[in-house]
C-alpha cells in the first residue's frame, strides 16, 4: 500500500468550493489535503457571476484584486425582456453604490484558487484520485482514494473531511445522508459560451428572456465580447430521434437569433454543456467529523446564480468554523452551528427563490403569471424600494458570515427594550417617547420610511410564576421589510437628523432583531387591524454564546400552541420569533445610538394575546415552566400595546 497521506483537513473535490475551504484554512495556518478525481480543473461552462456578499469572502481569502484584473466588474444591474426585445423590467444599483457584481468563468476562479492556495505552502492537491470510501472513529476520519492510472487503494488520515464534491458526491453516499428533493425532467438544460459585441446594443451585463417556450438568461462571462447563454430544452424535443447533442445546438441557436439584436450571423459559439438541474438538499450537513458542502450538499436550477453563491458562501462559513475548532480551540458547536444555519439558508432561501426564478421566465401557469405582473409591478415603481432590494441583493439572504451584508429577504421585527432616565421626571419620559418620537416615526413613515410596523408595548409591575420581570418601562416593537433596511436606515440623513438623534430613554437597552416563525389567531388572516387590548412578550435568554434553540423545537412549540389557540378561549393570538440579529453588532450599529446596547441575550421571543391583564397572568401562570421554559431562562413582559405605525 502507498505511504499515508496525512492531513488536518481533507477537501474531496477540486471545485471553487472545496478550492474555498481549503484557502482559507490554508491561510489560517492548517494542513490541507484536497482530493480530485479529474486530471484537472472542470472545463465545462458554469457559473459565471459573483455577487457582492461572494466577493467580500474572496476579499477575505486574498484573491478578489486577482480576480478583478482578469474579470469584469457589472455595476449597471440587470434587465429582464421579452423574445421581441422589449423591455419588461429594470433593476439598476443605487445612487452612489459602493457594491458590484463580477463577471468571469469559473474555471478560471479556479485557477486563481489553485495558485493562491499552493502559494501558501500549507496545502497539496492530487489530482486523478478518486475517493473511495471513508471510517471514522475519536480520532477523526480514515479515507481511501485510488489513483486513476491504478487500482492501488491510497489511504489517508485527517481531523475534519469535507466533502465538496458536486451533486453525485460519493461522500455524501458513503455517510449515508439522503438527498431529497426533486428533478427538473420535463427540461433539459443547457449553457453555451459564445462571443459576441452585445454591449454595443446597449445590453447590461445581465438579461433575463421572459416566454414560455425561448426562455433564458444571457450573461456576460468576463471581458470583452464573451457571454453565456442559459436556457432550456424540452424533454420532448431533447428525446426524438435526432442525436441529443446535435438537436441541442440547433434548437440552441436558433433560439439564441431570436433573442439577440443586431447580424446573428457573426455569433461565434463556443464550449457547450447540456445537464440535468434539480431541487435537492442533503438530510444533515455534517456527520461526525464529516462535512458537506456547495453542491454536495444542495442542488438548485441556475436561474439567477445563487448556487455557487450559496457554495462559496458554504465555504466561508464552514472554514471560519474549522479554524474556530482548529486554530482558536472552540469546540465543535461551531460546526454544528456551520451545518444547520446553512441548511437552513439553502431550504429557505435559495431553494425558493431559485423556483420563483426559473418559473417568472417559463411559467404559463395562472397564478404564476399572476405572481410575475406584480412581480414588475413592483420592480417598475419608483415606491417600492424594498422590492427592488430584495430582487437585485438576493445574494446577501444567503451569507451568514458577512459583517457589512445584510438578508434583504425576510421581514424582521426589532424588539428594544425601553427604560427611563434616571433622572426624568415620569410625565418628560412619557411624552417624548409617546409622543414626540412616536411623531417624528409617523413624519418619516409619510416621506417613505419602510418602516412597516411600530408598537409600544407597557410593562406593568406584576409578578408571574413564567419567568423573570425587567425592569423595563416599555419595550418597542418594530418591524422592516429585512435587516438591509434596518441597517440602511441608519445612513439616512434624515433620520440621523430626527428619530435617530432623539435620546429618550437609558441607552444600555436590550433586545433582538428576530424573524418570524409562526403565527396563529382566532381571528381570520385577512383581520390584521383588529386592536390587541393586551400583550405578553416572552423573552427567552441564552447561556452562551452560540446557544440556539433547534429547528425542532421552534415546530415543538409552534404547534403546542397552535392547539392551544384552537382550543383555549383565553388565547387570542400567539407569536414565535426566532434571534437573526448579526453576529457583529459593533458594524451593524456603528455610530448610532443602540451602540451601547445588549442585542445578543435572547434567542427567541414569543408573544401571547388576551383581553385583560388578569386573563394573561392566569394563563401564564398555568402554562409556566412545563411548556415554555425555567423561570430563570425567561424574561415577560405583559402590558397594553400601543400601535404608532
Amino acid at each position: 500500500m502507498a505511504e499515508l497521506v496525512n492531513s488536518t483537513i481533507a477537501v474531496i473535490g477540486a471545485g471553487p468550493v472545496g478550492l474555498l475551504v481549503a484557502l482559507l484554512a490554508a491561510r489560517a495556518g492548517l494542513d490541507v489535503v484536497v482530493v480530485e478525481a479529474g486530471s484537472g480543473l472542470d472545463p465545462s461552462p458554469r457559473a459565471v457571476a459573483y455577487f457582492p456578499a461572494v466577493l467580500e469572502e474572496l476579499s477575505n481569502a486574498g484573491v478578489l484584486q486577482d480576480i478583478l484584473a482578469v474579470g469584469e466588474k457589472n455595476d449597471d444591474g440587470c434587465d429582464w425582456k421579452d423574445v421581441a426585445g422589449n423591455l419588461l423590467g429594470s433593476l439598476s444599483p443605487p445612487p452612489n453604490s459602493v457594491d458590484y457584481a463580477v463577471c468571469l468563468s469559473q474555471p478560471e476562479l479556479g485557477k486563481i484558487l489553485v495558485e493562491k492556495l499552493l502559494a501558501t505552502g500549507n496545502a497539496r492537491i492530487l489530482f486523478n484520485h478518486q475517493f473511495q470510501r471513508l471510517d471514522q472513529d475519536d480520532q477523526g476520519v480514515t479515507y481511501w482514494m485510488s489513483e486513476n492510472k491504478g487500482h492501488e487503494s491510497i489511504a489517508g488520515k485527517c481531523r475534519y473531511l469535507v466533502g465538496a464534491d458536486g451533486g453525485r458526491s460519493a461522500v455524501r453516499r458513503a455517510i449515508g445522508v439522503q438527498f431529497d428533493g426533486f428533478t427538473w425532467n420535463s427540461i433539459q438544460f443547457v449553457a453555451v459560451n459564445f462571443q459576441y459585441p452585445l454591449s454595443d446594443f446597449g445590453w447590461k451585463a445581465a438579461t433575463f428572456i421572459v416566454d414560455p417556450v425561448d426562455w433564458g438568461i444571457v450573461v456576460k462571462r468576463g471581458r470583452g465580447h464573451s457571454w453565456r447563454f442559459a436556457t432550456g430544452v424540452s424533454s420532448a424535443e431533447a428525446t426524438s430521434s435526432l442525436d441529443l447533442h446535435e438537436l441541442t445546438v440547433q434548437i440552441v441557436k436558433e433560439r439564441l437569433s431570436r433573442i439577440l439584436p443586431g447580424e446573428k450571423n457573426s455569433i461565434e459559439y463556443e464550449a457547450m454543456a447540456p445537464y440535468r438541474v434539480h431541487q435537492r438538499c442533503a438530510s444533515s450537513f455534517k456527520v461526525g467529523n464529516v462535512l458537506l458542502a456547495g453542491d454536495a450538499a444542495h442542488l438548485n436550477n441556475p436561474v439567477g446564480g445563487l448556487g455557487l453563491t450559496t457554495g462559496l458562501l458554504d465555504a466561508a462559513h464552514l472554514a471560519k468554523s474549522l479554524i474556530q475548532v482548529l486554530v482558536d480551540g472552540h469546540d465543535s458547536k461551531a460546526l454544528e452551528n456551520y451545518a444547520q444555519v446553512r441548511r437552513m439558508i439553502f431550504r429557505e432561501r435559495t431553494d425558493p427563490i431559485t423556483i420563483q426564478n426559473l418559473l417568472r421566465l417559463n411559467s404559463n401557469d395562472d397564478e404564476q403569471v399572476k405572481t410575475r405582473e406584480q412581480f414588475f409591478s413592483d420592480l417598475n415603481s419608483h415606491t417600492d424600494f424594498a422590492a427592488n432590494i430584495k430582487a437585485g441583493l438576493s445574494d446577501y439572504a444567503l451569507t451568514s458570515t458577512s459583517i457589512s451584508k445584510f438578508d434583504t429577504s425576510q421581514e424582521v421585527t426589532w424588539f428594544i427594550s425601553v427604560t427611563k432616565i434616571d433622572d426624568w421626571s415620569r410625565e418628560r419620559f412619557e411624552h417624548e417617547y409617546q409622543t414626540v418620537h412616536a411623531g417624528m416615526t409617523r413624519k418619516g413613515k409619510d416621506h417613505g420610511s419602510p418602516l412597516r410596523r411600530y408598537i409600544q408595548l407597557s410593562n406593568i409591575t406584576t409578578t408571574v410564576v413564567l419567568g423573570q420581570r425587567p425592569q423595563w418601562d416599555f419595550v418597542t416593537c418594530l418591524t422592516f421589510p429585512s435587516l438591509f433596511l434596518v441597517h440602511a436606515g441608519f445612513q439616512d440623513p434624515g433620520y440621523r437628523a430626527t428619530a435617530g438623534a432623539h435620546v429618550f430613554c437609558r441607552l444600555d437597552q436590550e433586545g433582538c432583531l428576530a424573524k418570524q416563525v409562526a403565527r396563529y389567531s382566532k381571528d381570520p388572516p385577512e383581520n390584521t387591524t383588529k386592536s390587541v387590548a393586551v400583550q405578553a412578550l416572552v423573552f427567552h435568554k441564552r447561556s452562551r454564546e452560540l446557544d440556539e434553540y433547534s429547528d425542532t423545537w421552534f415546530q415543538k412549540q409552534a404547534l403546542l400552541f397552535s392547539q392551544k389557540v384552537k382550543t383555549d378561549d383565553r388565547l387570542l393570538a400567539y407569536t414565535l420569533w426566532q434571534d437573526i440579529t448579526p453576529k457583529d453588532t459593533t458594524y451593524f450599529f456603528q455610530d448610532t445610538q443602540f451602540s451601547g446596547g445588549s442585542w445578543h441575550r435572547f434567542k427567541a421571543v414569543e408573544a401571547f394575546n388576551f383581553d385583560t391583564v388578569d386573563v394573561a397572568i392566569l394563563f401564564l401562570d398555568q402554562i409556566g415552566q412545563s411548556t415554555v421554559g425555567s423561570k430563570n431562562e425567561l424574561i415577560a413582559v405583559i402590558g397594553e400595546p400601543r400601535t404608532v405605525v
